[in-house]
């Protein structure tokens, strides 16, 4: 909008220019007519003189009036530093009036300030680049520009002022940090220190629950024990296994009986393995007072004769013992009895001490 304004301006001056050679060029032919008028007609002469100084007055005027709309405009120009423009509104006013004085000093001025512009505008670009960071928060990097600034130009009071505003804001801005870094460190410290609270709690807790736990048993050290056989029982036990040996080698045939007495197996499993069974009668007679006991046995394959037993009277209340020469069948319960057997043994614990205590006799008084 300036500019526009500055180029109407630009051209309503040249326009004035013109009319005002326009109008000079008018005088000086109406002053050559007035000079062959007054030969002739000297009414006609006055009449053109009056005329003619009229038109000069008016051309002073307007000319006093262009000197000054020029000086005008090139003073604006100068105060936006827009300085080669003002320059030509000056030197216009120079052709127009050379005597000018503050057409000249004006133009003295705009050289001087083109000769300084390039300084100054390093100085303005380092301010404006030191503002973005500032306003970046990048306080170090602006507190540099602003420096590199009144380096090309001492005495920039922007640039002094910025300097200052920077240089406070980083110190602030390190304080805020730091109060972050302290708040930051302490949260953490809190939560250790909180957790450390709740395993120390947690210990206590635990030690209150062992302290209710039974007392934990401690194993009993293992005794070593010698048993004690005679030598009868010793012979008995050898007799014994041999029998047991051999009664597993005799081998019963594969039988097949049904509804059998339990005597009539009895005599047919002697005469197949030769083995001397003896049957206790009395509990035979017990156990069969009120029913008979009967039999029923199918085997596939040949099978020991204990395992054929075993087999014979699993459903019944007959037992078997094999003794030294002998296999002896009664009731079950009196076998299983018979079998129960003592033994001795030999107990080994540590030495013990004892400590003899003799009694003192007392006098008694009468």
């Amino acid at each position: 909008m300036n500019k526009r304004k500055g180029v109407k301006k630009k051209s309503t001056i040249v326009a004035l220019t013109f009319s005002l050679f326009f109008i000079m060029y008018l005088i000086e032919g109406a002053t050559g007519l007035s000079y062959a008028f007054s030969k002739s007609e000297s009414n006609e002469a006055l009449e053109a003189k009056i005329i003619a100084e009229e038109l000069a007055k008016q051309k002073r005027v307007e000319k006093k009036s262009l000197i000054s709309d020029l000086l005008n405009e090139g003073k604006r120009n100068y105060e936006v530093k827009n300085y080669e423009t003002a320059i030509g509104f000056f030197e216009r006013v120079t052709q127009i009036d050379p005597t000018n004085r503050t057409a000249r000093h004006y133009i003295n001025l705009c050289k001087d300030a083109l000769g300084k512009e390039l300084p100054e505008t390093v100085t303005a670009t380092l301010i404006k680049r030191g503002k973005d960071n500032f306003n970046r928060k990048q306080y170090s990097a602006a507190i540099s520009d602003f420096e590199s600034a009144l380096a090309s130009n001492p005495n920039d009071g922007e640039a002094q002022a910025w300097l200052a505003k920077a240089k406070e804001y980083e110190r602030l801005y390190g304080v805020k940090k730091t109060a972050k870094e302290q708040y930051k460190t302490l949260r953490v410290t809190r939560k250790v220190a909180s957790s450390e609270k709740d395993t120390a709690e947690q210990a206590m807790m635990l030690d209150v629950d062992r302290a209710w736990l039974p007392p934990v048993r401690v194993p009993r050290e293992e005794i070593e024990i010698e048993e004690i056989i005679s030598p009868e029982e010793l012979a008995e036990k050898e007799a014994k296994k041999k029998l047991e040996e051999k009664m597993a080698s005799i081998i019963v045939p594969a039988i097949s009986i049904t509804d059998a007495d339990v005597q009539d197996l009895i005599h047919q499993l002697m005469e197949m393995t030769g083995v001397t069974i003896v049957i206790d009668e009395r509990a035979l007679a017990e156990l069969t007072r009120d029913k008979p006991i009967r039999i029923s046995l199918s085997t596939a394959n040949p099978l020991p004769l204990l395992d054929v037993l075993n087999i014979a009277f699993k459903a019944t209340q007959l037992g078997y013992k094999v003794e030294p020469n002998y296999v002896w069948i009664s009731d079950k319960a009196a076998v299983e009895k018979e079998e129960l057997i003592t033994r001795t043994y030999r107990l080994k614990y540590g030495v013990r001490k004892t400590r003899k205590v003799e009694l003192t006799e007392f006098e008694t008084k009468e």
